[in-house]
């Protein structure tokens, strides 16, 4: 809890603290309602649920230019159910870091697997992220976890932070279109799937200036997700340890 506090002291520094402590209260709110759904809850039901804004065009025109998508997302709104959404629809493969409690993380895996996404963890990522986007499918990446000195310095929230410039990457690489996009709960408590204008790297180097200036772009979408709905961001995550210092 004092982790989520900092961090929102950070991002909103004129703030009452009242305010912060009513916002902290949402944070954690969201949280219990996620961990909720995504271990007891029925998935059917709450995908049936799932309101697709503006609709499934933009996925699908990317889709189209034959090399692929990356969807860029971050831990907002009920991101495992955003998987599941996208996998019911699409050929999916989603770029996860290993949990450090094995049991809960081959836990989690086989959920995914039953939801019919296919996963492969961050550290052994890159051939298998590129043989799916040539295939035509769908690669789902989370950017917005410290990257430590394997990032790039972007902004992020109104501050400066080490983010994965993999999504970025493998979009120059491959020419494929960057899709954010992020499943917002709803005050009803249904959910809805916003998804934003592609991306595309046309015309994009791969020097480090060109990568870096194209990640910031990836990021700014990404993060407007989370300035419309602060309560339903991972504030528990330390965004900015590597510029705070922090191992």
């Amino acid at each position: 809890r004092s982790i989520v506090r900092e961090q929102l002291g950070l991002v909103y520094p004129g703030e009452k603290a009242s305010d912060l402590e009513t916002l902290t209260n949402s944070v954690y709110n969201h949280l219990s309602l996620t961990v909720a759904e995504v271990f007891c809850g029925n998935t059917t039901d709450l995908l049936d649920t799932v309101m697709v804004t503006p609709g499934w065009h933009h996925v699908d025109e990317a889709l189209s230019r034959g090399k692929g998508a990356i969807v860029a997302t971050g831990h907002i709104g009920n991101f495992e159910l955003g998987g599941a959404c996208l996998a019911r629809r699409y050929p999916l493969l989603d770029v996860v870091k290993m949990q450090r409690n094995a049991p809960f993380d081959r836990h989690i895996q086989s959920m995914r697997q039953k939801l019919g996404i296919e996963t492969v963890p961050m550290q052994h990522s890159g051939p298998k992220v590129l043989k799916h986007l040539r295939s035509g499918g769908l690669v789902s990446l989370l950017l917005d976890q410290d990257a430590g000195n394997q990032g790039m310095e972007t902004s992020f929230l109104g501050r400066q932070a080490s983010t994965w410039p993999g999504v970025a990457r493998f979009s120059i690489r491959t020419g494929c279109p960057v899709i954010p996009m992020a499943l917002i709960r709803q005050a009803d408590g249904c959910h809805e799937l916003k998804i934003s204008s592609p991306l595309v790297p046309d015309g994009i180097s791969d020097e480090r200036e060109d990568v870096r200036g194209f990640l910031e772009a990836i990021s700014t979408a990404v993060e407007t997700f989370i300035w419309e709905n602060p309560e339903q961001w991972f504030w528990v995550h330390r965004r900015w340890k590597s510029q705070m210092g922090e191992v």
